[in-house]
């Protein structure tokens, strides 16, 4: 276990710390990814057994969701774009739509809750939803600390 830790320690740091060359320096995905699975894993505490079946499932749940949140952003991008010209008719089609996509991401958690209960124990799978929620409010904090020290309004 100690090993596993000390492995995904020196990955989250070896993606996070800047390369020789820019060219060799992973995406800001990628390293938001690193730092997901660091988190995820340690706070989980997953043995090397539920590591190996978990991420598979986790990482595709995780794919599929961006996508679904790659439409609503490219919806609402739509809709500030051309909100002054659309009628009432082609704005509720927009809120519509919005509602459904919103819908299609229950509905995939209500599947990977399955998937994800098959692989892991009760405990830790609702643990993630809190250690997912933990990892967004790390994430916001970081964002806050880094316009703080660039000295840039935002979130605070």
């Amino acid at each position: 276990m100690k090993f596993l830790r000390f492995s995904i320690v020196c990955l989250f740091w070896l993606v996070v710390m800047p390369g020789p060359a820019q060219a060799q320096r992973p995406s800001r995905l990628e390293q938001l990814n690193a730092q997901r699975v660091a988190f995820i894993t340690e706070k989980l505490q997953l043995t090397p057994e539920e590591a190996q079946v978990f991420w598979p499932v986790y990482n595709e749940y995780r794919q599929e969701r961006n996508k679904l949140e790659l439409k609503k952003i490219n919806l609402l991008k739509d809709y500030a774009a051309n909100r002054n010209t659309l009628t009432d008719k082609e704005i509720e089609k927009i809120a519509d739509q919005y509602v459904q996509i919103e819908k299609e991401e229950t509905d995939l958690l209500l599947q990977y809750h399955e998937k994800i209960k098959k692989v892991l124990p009760i405990k830790k799978v609702m643990m993630l939803y809190r250690v997912e929620r933990q990892f967004q409010a790390f994430l916001l904090k970081q964002l806050r600390d880094q316009r703080i020290r660039n000295n840039r309004p935002g979130i605070r």
